[in-house]
């Protein structure tokens, strides 16, 4: 196992998406870096955040009901029992 995800490190791919994740670090902590930002705004920031979260949940729960109700009629449910039942 750790054979593999060396191998996967150490390709193009995996430095890649290292690199990516790094570039995302940075500029969570360059867009994180405000000087006139107290802890009132970083409440706001959080309650935001959670708003956020919570409508987003919201969305993908609905497209996923409706993409279900669409292909129900498509799979039809056939149930298989045994009928010859010793009693």
């Amino acid at each position: 196992m750790f054979q593999l995800f060396d191998l996967i490190m150490t390709s193009a791919i995996g430095v890649f998406l290292l690199s990516t994740i790094q570039n995302l670090f940075y500029g969570a902590l360059l867009a994180g870096e405000c000087d006139e930002c107290g802890f009132n705004d970083l409440g706001k920031l959080l309650f935001g955040g959670l708003i956020l979260a919570v409508l987003v949940g919201i969305f993908v729960s609905l497209l996923y009901r409706r993409s279900r109700d669409r292909n129900a009629a498509d799979s039809e449910f056939v149930s298989m029992r045994l009928t010859n039942e010793k009693r």
